[in-house]
């Protein structure tokens, strides 16, 4: 518990140093002027971007359950998303999503739960790196370039090792073999049922580009004039900083990113906000407004109550 505590404490501490060092960085009486002078249309935008993201998650997630023949009702669904929006708001890694997983393990265990979760993410990652392309077709941006190629590489060798690796043969404990075997079931399921990847895609499309979109609206808020094919070949970028399990949520690494990233295109200042205006709305605000279904789970483990659970399809 001592080292958990520690990692957790050096998390907080590497999340506040790097927001110190990106506001030590830039004019804060010039940025509260482009505050001040911010366009609260492309705000607004912002904001209904950010409340429509729970809704394409758990439209993602349920693609990946329609495969393995498990019936989550969209209200239990969303409440799980939510919860693990608020748990990846102060842990490392998206490691808030194992609250998902924890949704279904009366069917088919807490492994078969992980899998959807990974394979979900993997999903995430491949379109990322699609949307990293597409903003190198259209805006002739490298990074695009360099996070295409490294996203769908990554995924590919993932998938393969899920796929591929005789485990059987592999001197691996039972519990782990277990494991690995109920992964494995969770993305043939998956690669078998066209519709499910359909929806799996469509949903992750959909999610990522509120995300890339966003990143776009508040650079139009604070009148900095980037294109949106330069906002989508740079997003992928700043979301895998993001993911580096050294702060909590994200938070400085993937801010740092942004600023790096967009540095070229407008002042440090308009970067600065862009990139800590995107951890305000899509994690903070997030959060807050995904609060309720924690609070909702909460007072239900107080009076002994269960959700409603999943069904297995006949």
């Amino acid at each position: 518990m001592s080292k958990r505590l520690l990692l957790g404490a050096l998390s907080v501490v590497v999340s506040g140093g790097l927001l110190v060092w990106l506001l030590t960085r830039i004019d804060l009486g010039r940025t509260a002027t482009l505050l001040q002078g911010a366009s609260w249309g492309w705000l607004v935008t912002a904001l209904v971007l950010t409340c429509a993201l729970p809704f394409t998650s758990v439209f993602r997630w349920l693609g990946v359950l329609r495969a393995q023949g498990i019936r989550l009702p969209f209200p239990l669904a969303l409440r799980a998303v939510m919860m693990a929006n608020v748990l990846n708001s102060f842990l490392p890694s998206k490691s808030g999503d194992i609250a998902k997983a924890a949704y279904l393990r009366e069917h088919g265990g807490l492994a078969k739960g992980a899998g959807t979760v990974i394979l979900e993410r993997l999903v995430d990652l491949a379109v990322l790196g699609l949307l990293g392309l597409l903003g190198l077709l259209v805006n002739g941006t490298l990074w695009g370039l360099v996070a295409g190629v490294g996203l769908l590489g990554l995924v590919a060798v993932v998938f393969m090792a899920v796929l591929l690796l005789p485990l059987n043969k592999l001197p691996l404990p039972a519990k782990l073999k277990g494991t690995a075997l109920d992964v494995r079931v969770v993305f043939k399921r998956w690669l078998a049922h066209p519709a499910a990847i359909a929806q799996t895609l469509a949903g992750s499309v959909l999610t990522w580009s509120l995300g890339g979109f966003t990143v776009f609206a508040l650079a139009s808020a604070v009148h900095t004039g980037l294109g949106l094919g330069f906002a989508y070949a740079i997003f992928p970028l700043a979301i895998i900083a993001g993911l580096v399990p050294v702060t909590v949520s994200g938070i400085g690494t993937r801010d740092a990113a942004f600023v790096a990233l967009l540095s070229s295109q407008m002042s440090a200042e308009q970067a600065t906000l862009v990139g800590i205006g995107y951890t305000f709305f899509g994690y903070w605000l997030l959060s807050l407004l995904s609060f309720p279904a924690v609070a909702y789970q909460v007072v239900a483990f107080l009076r002994g109550g269960r959700p409603v659970e999943a069904r297995p399809q006949g």
